[in-house]
């Protein structure tokens, strides 16, 4: 019998977590000895990540313990910062030691891209990471506390001014959740503060429309919501400058805010660049319909590590094509081990969700010949379509329990450590 094969998979967000998953029903434990790799020791559900913003989620409700996923299986889960990719020795540098593979999976995801504007790291925050969701709500939350005592009405209209830099999904909900948490929860305990007069909501970005990159009729579904919701919409504004509490646009304008709110989009990790494998111009790895980097059997890449070409256009770095690469990747990595055929991937796009606050939603159906709707009926898809994504019997029902609680009883306001 030969010796097991190493499998190591870097990464455990949308794509390393659901291929490891699909591994666990298609791998013997005496055919390969797989690593997952990730710095932190869970998986974070992105796609909720602004509700952890505006209180309507706790933090543990979108995070999912990964070694929940590794252990059951006999695989091995290890925290640890990668630092190297040894492609000739077939080797992986980890901050805690060497890793050598027969079979490389990089499923790195993405950071925050702030496409080399001036003052964006310094000046404004981000909504990446669990840990940026946790410090926006508590800024938030400090800035109405201090707003409830400001008795200079222009200094407290300037400190609850709120700007969030970028239309895509993470903006839209963002802004639209943030007015949410304004006008049914804090403006019952904030009696001091006049919502209509004193607060103000900014949303900006550089394309002609929000979402631009979902169906058109979404755009307009979110742009009358986001008028009723009283959020004022700066489209064709392109950010030239970020300075503490300013905002300078190439057009020579300045905004002004206490809270600036960076959410322009994603680049590659940025260990990508340094392996040697062929990139598109965007620093992606260049895969083929098998997710084989130049045409390799021991590496892999995957999610939004990977420039896969379909239909002559890139895939979109977003966590639903992820999850939907997952799947053919794991069948393709256990033929690989077993020295049988590869198949190729064929992409089917599901849709688009986005979430536009208190029961109002708009989602498209591609598999529906491209059907569109809105209101409660979109809010009531949205709602059940992630509830089933989350992973765990434990998160799905926290992530219900708490949607109950914030919509009858109110969001997280405490400013808890």
């Amino acid at each position: 019998m030969s010796p097991a094969k190493q499998v190591v998979v870097l990464g455990g967000g949308f794509a390393g977590l659901h291929l490891v998953r699909r591994l666990e029903r298609r791998l013997r434990r005496d055919e390969a000895s797989l690593t997952l790799v990730d710095r932190q020791n869970y998986h974070l559900f992105t796609p909720l990540l602004y509700q952890v913003c505006t209180g309507e989620l706790p933090p543990h409700a979108v995070a999912y313990p990964l070694r929940d996923a590794t252990a059951p299986a006999g695989f091995r889960f290890l925290q640890s910062e990668v630092t190297a990719i040894d492609l000739e020795h077939r080797r992986v540098g980890t901050a805690d030691g060497e890793l050598p593979y027969d079979h490389l999976v990089i499923a790195l995801g993405s950071v925050t891209n702030d496409y080399g504007i001036p003052g964006v790291r310094e000046n404004a925050l981000p909504v990446k990471w669990l840990a940026d969701a946790e410090s926006l709500k508590r800024h938030v939350l400090d800035i109405f506390e201090s707003a409830a005592t400001e008795t200079d009405v222009a200094r407290r209209r300037e400190s609850l001014t709120f700007i969030i830099v970028g239309a895509g999904p993470v903006g839209v909900e963002l802004a639209s959740s943030l007015r949410d948490l304004m006008d049914h929860t804090l403006r019952k305990i904030y009696p001091s503060i006049d919502f209509h007069a004193d607060v103000a909501v900014h949303l900006i970005d550089s394309g002609d429309r929000v979402l631009p990159a979902m169906d058109p009729r979404l755009s307009a579904i979110a742009m009358k919501r986001l008028a009723q919701q009283r959020i004022r919409v700066l489209l064709n504004t392109l950010v030239s400058e970020i300075g503490p509490g300013v905002v300078h646009t190439k057009d020579g304008a300045q905004l002004r805010a206490r809270t600036i709110v960076w959410s322009g989009g994603v680049k590659v990790n940025p260990l990508v660049p340094s392996i040697d494998l062929p990139k598109a111009k965007d620093g992606r790895i260049v895969v083929d319909d098998r997710f084989r980097a130049d045409g390799r059997d021991d590496v892999l890449v995957l999610g939004d590590a990977a420039y896969f070409e379909h239909g002559g256009k890139a895939l979109p770095q977003l966590a639903q094509v992820a999850v939907l690469e997952a799947p053919a990747a794991a069948r393709n990595l256990a033929a690989l081990v077993r020295g049988q055929p590869t198949e190729p991937f064929v992409y089917h796009r599901k849709g688009d969700l986005v979430a536009l606050g208190r029961t109002q939603a708009g989602a498209e159906f591609a598999r529906l010949g491209g059907l569109v709707i809105s209101g409660l009926p979109a809010w009531t898809v949205w709602r059940v379509n992630y509830l089933m994504q989350l992973l765990g019997v434990r998160n799905r029902g926290t992530l219900l329990v708490e949607w109950v609680l914030s919509f009858f009883a109110g969001r997280l306001v405490a400013n808890t450590p």
